[in-house]
């Protein structure tokens, strides 16, 4: 009877909403983000090392620079594009080694909740949801934004550790949640660290085992 209600459920939504490429626009015979030679224009990048403190650094993964097709996907945010943001976790799946990373749970960067009342979601909570599913790990939302300031691409790239400074608060429920355990952060770009940093600060108060992060895409 599953199978049944499944296949219904797969032809009614290749009916309503086929699947087309995110970047060319082109019909796709399954559901995935990009097709084969889209897939082929996006230009992987080794992971690096971010030093989050004196003493502690994390390993970053992404799928490629800002650039695209990986570009226009983190953009669609901004058009409140569900399906973006799902495909970005699904590549980030398929295209990062974080299927072969050793990690315990998985915690998105968060939005204040003025700015997420404004878009309708998270898209690094979406991302994050995606590989969740794939990796059969918990999704934890274990940081709190705490202050509603500019977007960090709106700040002079100088001022911008100074824009999200203390813009990140540990939620007591999670604190237990995480700790000796290995997190995996999720957030969709990055460009100076500023972010990442303050949100790796904060989750290190609850003396986890190892910290990794991976984003869509990045600059450095």
């Amino acid at each position: 009877m599953y199978t049944i209600a499944t296949s219904i459920y797969h032809t009614l939504l290749a009916l309503i909403s086929p699947p087309f490429c995110a970047r060319c626009g082109s019909f796709l015979t399954r559901r995935i983000a990009l097709c084969k030679e889209c897939r082929q224009v996006i230009q992987p990048v080794v992971s690096v090392a971010v030093p989050v403190t004196q003493k502690y650094a994390i390993t970053l993964l992404a799928i490629s620079r800002y650039q695209e097709p990986i570009k226009s996907l983190v953009l669609a945010k901004s058009r409140r594009d569900h399906v973006a943001s799902a495909q970005l976790g699904q590549l980030l799946w398929e295209l990062t080694n974080i299927k072969h990373l050793s990690f315990d749970c998985i915690v998105p960067i968060p939005l204040h909740w003025r700015r997420h009342a404004e878009r309708g979601y998270n898209q690094a909570n979406e991302m994050a949801r995606i590989i969740a599913q794939k990796s059969g790990k918990p999704l934890i939302n274990a940081l709190r934004r705490t202050t509603h300031r500019p977007f960090q691409s709106q700040v002079a790239q100088d001022q911008r550790q100074e824009n999200v400074r203390g813009a990140f608060s540990l939620r007591s429920e999670s604190k237990e949640l995480m700790y000796g355990k290995r997190i995996l952060i999720v957030d969709d770009l990055f460009t100076t660290g500023a972010t990442m940093k303050t949100a790796a600060r904060e989750l290190i108060r609850a003396n986890p085992a190892q910290l990794t992060a991976v984003v869509a895409c990045r600059t450095i």
